[in-house]
């Protein structure tokens, strides 16, 4: 079975939502504290290998320091010269104090003194800083790997003649650093242990190892992804280790001579008492923020069934009487909801009590009115102020009342009318009996005049086809006629055109007198330059001059001669259009009256048919008049079966209260005056129209 209980529901998915928010808590914390813890004692741990690679740099200085002191020491430089090994000896032994190996050697790199031991007469001039000191007379700081200790700090420098400055020898100064003494001052500075592999091999370390009690030197690194990164790759590693069952964090750096991993510093953090202290703070977390979960969800129940469950309850008692039914309405009373609360569940229990009083109103009102309409009452309609969608309601039972009441009303006018119509009926029955024989003389009368009118009609058809033909011959004349003139007004513009022509040859004309006379008075010009010889062709230019100027007159006149003729072809051009538009609106008027005056005479034709026709429906009138006589005998029994039924109808009407005329009932229908009926046209009067009670009551 279900939870029931809306509080205990809401509770639980809280309950569900702190769990999971806790957990989710947790597990960021978690994750964040191990990745803060170890960033910082990766940090601590990688500074800690920072002080061990300072401190053995240190220690190069100090030892190319040293042996710069020694290559340049007076006692040094004379046991050399000497050749003596004890003498040699003897005069290092006074700088043995500061360092752990010196070595002075000969050119040749022959062993000639040792502070460490008593060997000599070995050549040790593969050693890289030896060599370089005898080669290139210059010291070197370095790391690397002796003949009889393992790594060491080296310094070398070259020693020389003090007056020549000949290269005599070197010295080489190291400390070893497989001695314990150097990761011990390294861990005390750096709160560390210290490893310092020769190799693979661990040389010298501060870590013991708790099965022997000793410290743990001469093992290998085992760990092939510290060997693959720091000696492979050449890069710095840092990881989390377990070493002899206690946890650590672990920085490796490799040591790197002239491009070659000669072996690595290892500096390492115990993390097991801070390991401890996270732990125990997550479970002081874990249990505070369980205590916490614990009392909201109490908090959250004891609210949910005080504010939600309860009032919800209520509700619900009061929503279940609306839904069977018990709205007061048989013992007019009221129901509320005890929810004081101004929350949303106040809110909601306040509309549904605002709902149950408007719900009640509704349905009051509406079993009112249908009280109302079982006891036949059509005259009051829904007052009460209906909203929203129940304004359908309101709407559809005031049209059911409005339609009832418009019903009974025009049921109640009709019997009236029907009772009033049957009478008339009556009475219209004899007089059409004797209507009747009026009739048959009327149609005699009316069937001569339309013989008559139909002769006249057959003579205008006859004269309208006439008008007809001579109508379609003068159309034919004017349309020739107007075709003339069109021919007339394309020759008119023809010359008007050749008259323009004309004119731009006289222009032309113009054009070259103008030219002539120009250059008649060039001549002249060039003539009165040439003086005496130039008179005869001034002569001939004058001539020039007085031709091109009459030539220039005679063309004047002869464009105003063509201007006037091309003027007067113009107006002849218009004239002639004038004439032209004059006849298509002639021709156009003759084809109209043509088309009419054959209209008339297809008019005159059908009147003719339509006449012959009315004479045959003149002839069926006289027909359907002698049948009047017994159909007015028919309705005379019609009227008094619908004075009958009227009767009944006003009986039945007579239980309804309706409204008064001025209200929602329609207007009376207006009563009817029997009128003769048409002439039909049907030919087959085999059976006359019977009436009868039955269903064909309402067809007449």
């Amino acid at each position: 079975m279900g939870i029931k209980s809306l509080g205990l529901k809401i509770s639980l998915l809280v309950a569900v939502m702190v769990a999971i928010i806790i957990i989710l808590t947790v597990f960021i914390v978690s994750t964040q504290t191990d990745a803060l813890i170890e960033d910082l004692v990766g940090t601590q741990a990688e500074t800690s290998n920072n002080i061990l690679v300072q401190y053995i740099q240190t220690l190069q200085d100090d030892a190319l320091k040293t042996a710069n002191i020694i290559s340049r020491s007076p006692a040094v430089i004379s046991a050399l010269a000497a050749g003596d090994s004890n003498t040699i000896r003897n005069a290092l032994m006074l700088y043995a104090d500061d360092v752990d190996v010196i070595t002075l050697v000969d050119t040749e790199g022959n062993v000639l003194a040792r502070t460490h031991n008593d060997q000599v007469g070995d050549n040790v001039i593969n050693q890289r800083a030896i060599n370089i000191a005898l080669t290139t007379g210059t010291g070197i700081s370095t790391i690397e790997k002796g003949s009889v200790v393992g790594l060491s700090t080296r310094g070398s420098a070259a020693i020389k003649r003090t007056v020549t400055g000949e290269i005599i020898g070197a010295v080489t100064v190291g400390h070893n650093l497989a001695l314990d003494k150097y990761v011990d001052e390294v861990k005390e500075l750096g709160s560390c242990e210290v490893t310092i592999l020769d190799g693979i091999t661990r040389m010298a370390t501060t870590v013991i190892n708790d099965q022997t009690g000793q410290r743990n030197i001469g093992t290998d690194l085992d760990d092939q992804n510290i060997i693959d990164v720091v000696y492979n790759q050449r890069q710095n590693f840092t990881s989390q280790i377990t070493l002899f069952g206690l946890p650590y964090q672990a920085f490796y750096s490799p040591l790197i001579v002239d491009g070659e991993v000669i072996g690595s510093l290892s500096t390492i953090i115990n993390i097991e008492h801070t390991l401890a202290a996270k732990q125990t703070k997550m479970t002081m977390i874990i249990t505070a923020a369980v205590i916490t979960a614990i009392v909201a969800v109490i908090m959250m129940f004891v609210f949910c069934l005080f504010m939600i469950s309860r009032p919800l309850r209520k509700i619900g008692v009061f929503a279940d009487k609306i839904k069977n039914g018990e709205l007061g309405l048989s013992k007019s009373s009221t129901s509320t909801i005890d929810v004081k609360s101004a929350d949303e569940v106040g809110v909601m229990a306040r509309t549904l009590e605002q709902a149950y009083v408007q719900l009640k109103g509704y349905i009051g009102e509406i079993q009112s009115k249908m009280d109302s309409l079982a006891h036949g009452d059509l005259s009051s309609e829904c007052m009460y102020p209906f909203e929203g969608d129940f304004t359908l309601i309101k709407e559809s039972i005031n049209n059911i009342v409005q339609n009832l009441n418009n019903t009974m009303s025009e049921i109640n006018s009709s019997t009236k009318q029907v009772s009033t119509g049957s009478k008339q009926i009556a009475d219209g029955a004899q007089a059409l009996a004797q209507g009747s024989t009026e009739q048959a003389a009327s149609v005699q009368e009316l069937s001569a005049s339309i013989s008559e009118i139909a002769t006249q009609t057959k003579e205008n058809a006859e004269k309208a086809e006439r008008a007809a033909s001579l109508a379609n011959s003068i159309m034919q004349n004017a349309e020739k006629g107007s075709r003339q003139m069109g021919e007339m007004n394309n020759a008119v513009k023809e010359i008007n055109q050749a008259s323009q022509s004309i004119s731009k040859v006289i222009k032309v004309i113009d054009d070259i007198a103008f030219q002539t006379n120009i250059l008649a008075l060039n001549a002249a010009v060039e003539a009165a330059r040439a003086g005496q010889h130039g008179k005869g062709f001034a002569v001939v230019a004058e001539e020039v001059r007085n031709l091109a100027g009459k030539s220039a007159e005679a063309a004047r006149d002869t464009g105003g001669l063509i201007s006037n003729s091309m003027e007067k072809a113009e107006l002849g051009a218009r004239i002639a259009e004038e004439t032209a538009a004059s006849l298509a609106d002639i021709v156009e008027g003759i084809n109209e009256s043509t088309t009419l005056v054959g209209e008339i005479a297809l008019s005159s034709e059908v009147q003719s048919t339509g006449i012959a026709q009315i004479n045959t429906g003149i002839d069926q009138v006289a027909q359907v008049v002698q049948q009047n006589s017994a159909t007015a005998q028919e309705s005379a029994a019609a009227s008094e079966e619908m004075s009958g039924q009227s009767t009944m109808l006003e009986q039945l009407i007579a239980q309804f209260k309706l409204k008064d005329s001025g209200g929602f009932a329609r207007a009376s229908l207006p009563s009817r005056t029997p009128t003769a009926p048409a002439p039909a046209q049907d030919t087959s009067y085999d059976s006359a129209p019977s009436f009868s009670g039955g269903d064909d009551f309402g067809k007449y």
